[in-house]
């Protein structure tokens, strides 16, 4: 019964039907292709005992971090289980089976740790790849995530039907890591050799953002519209840099415009989809812009995840549209709860250690009380990146964090963060105004001497 898929890797698989749907599922993950709940469906269909589709099913659902998604994620684990059971298994898909209840749990680490048992003896599974890429930048685990995919494209060879998506891989955790010069080389090899690879073309627009070139990376993003078209709801995270690099330009009509026919042109519940919207409101409201009654619908949103806890990173994105939104009681409600540490597995030291303080400091910073916005922001700074998410997108509570200082009048801290933000990223719109703004002047040693994760 074992079939090998596109990658020349043996499944346990009941048709060759069902084989070619799994290798529709992977390719449309790879890419982010809304189609992938369509083939994965298809993939079990045709054969419902295939037990790695049943753990990618579970393992898909983890990502999306949700409370009520747990039921489902351990629902697959059981019928995968069942399937090794009555089928038996490779020691890979007992890998996989593994690295979902670990996940199930919300041991995240635990299972990229199997994830990476199944890359250490097949660093041809390009799903495993993937998966442990995610997740990592979930962890905030950007070292780890470039090791991780370095080893992979190293071993993978030249023919793999997957180099191009592997490629965009690792230009992105190239990027994160800092290395943006062979980021932008690696990114364009992706997405000539995968032209649907959006992730790919993700890495190239970050590197645009973080060196502050935000001309060339909007014609790029204009450019590559056939590595999004097919996207699920990642092409509106593409659409949020396009707007980030409108803001850059000063052209916050156009950002808004952007907000409304694209970023949030679906008002889903996503945690992805509300971060992309919460940011950009944020950083619109920072540089001036009136953004009318948009926070009530995300507020609305938020309110309902209050307790949900299954990610730090949406938490607080969460707490900042229900501050946006004027509701203050359940942003203070959400800080509680993280204060308490109730969160599964890796997430409950991260709640409390960075979550709570950070909460607090959004809200405080909301009700004007800017010193201690301040002040708990520094404290969390050189942790932060353990809520995960890109650079990109943390960069929004160094900003916060600025804009406090300033608004408090706190030069020289304003002034050092300033000094270094311009040092790390360039010239950049938000950092030339404040210094302009407020007379602030550069330090040269800033970048020595506020600690940042």
């Amino acid at each position: 019964m074992l079939r090998t898929d596109a990658s020349g890797l043996d499944a346990t698989c009941a048709s060759s039907e069902a084989m070619g749907a799994w290798n529709r599922t992977v390719e449309h993950f790879l890419s982010h292709d809304k189609a992938t709940p369509i083939s994965l469906s298809e993939a079990l269909a045709a054969d419902a005992n295939f037990a790695i589709a049943w753990c990618a099913k579970g393992l898909f659902t983890v990502l999306l971090a949700r409370a009520e998604l747990v039921a489902p994620a351990r629902d697959a684990l059981a019928r995968a289980e069942a399937s090794v059971h009555m089928r038996g298994a490779t020691a890979r898909e007992r890998l996989y089976v593994e690295a979902l209840r670990s996940a199930a749990e919300g041991r995240l680490f635990d299972a990229v740790g199997a994830l990476e048992g199944i890359l250490e003896a097949h660093p041809r599974d390009s799903l495993a790849a993937k998966l442990s890429h995610a997740m990592r930048l979930m962890l905030g685990d950007v070292s780890g995530m470039r090791a991780s995919i370095e080893q992979v494209v190293a071993r993978a060879g030249l023919d793999h039907p997957h180099l191009g998506y592997l490629l965009g891989c690792l230009a992105f955790a190239l990027e994160e890591t800092g290395a943006y010069r062979d980021a932008e080389r690696l990114g364009r090899r992706a997405i000539e050799r995968a032209p649907r690879d959006a992730w790919g073309l993700h890495a190239l627009i970050h590197v645009h953002e973080m060196t502050g070139r935000p001309g060339p990376g909007a014609k790029i993003l204009a450019a590559h519209a056939g590595a999004y078209e097919h996207c699920n709801n990642f092409a509106y995270h593409l659409f949020w840099h396009q707007a980030l690099f409108r803001l850059e330009f000063g052209d916050l009509d156009g950002a808004l415009r952007l907000y409304d026919e694209r970023v949030r042109a679906d008002k889903t519940d996503d945690f992805r989809d509300i971060a992309n919207a919460v940011s950009l409101l944020t950083r619109l409201e920072l540089a001036g812009a009136d953004v009318g009654a948009r926070w009530q619908e995300l507020g609305a949103i938020a309110e309902r995840r209050v307790a949900d806890r299954s990610l730090v990173f949406a938490d607080l994105h969460y707490a900042l549209a229900l501050i946006g939104a004027g509701r203050g009681d359940a942003a203070r409600q959400l800080a509680a709860g993280l204060a308490e540490g109730v969160a599964p597995g890796d997430q409950e030291r991260v709640a409390r250690e960075i979550g709570a303080p950070a909460a607090e400091a959004l809200i405080a910073f909301g009700e004007r009380r800017y010193s201690e916005a301040a002040r708990r922001l520094l404290s969390v700074r050189p942790r932060l990146r353990r809520i995960g998410g890109s650079n990109a997108q943390r960069d929004l509570f160094d900003q916060l964090l600025i804009e406090a200082c300033v608004r408090e009048g706190m030069r020289r801290e304003a002034a050092l963060l300033l000094s270094e933000r311009m040092v790390v990223r360039g010239a950049n719109r938000f950092a030339t105004e404040r210094v302009a703004q407020f007379g602030l002047g550069s330090y040269s040693e800033g970048a020595k001497m506020i600690p940042r994760g």
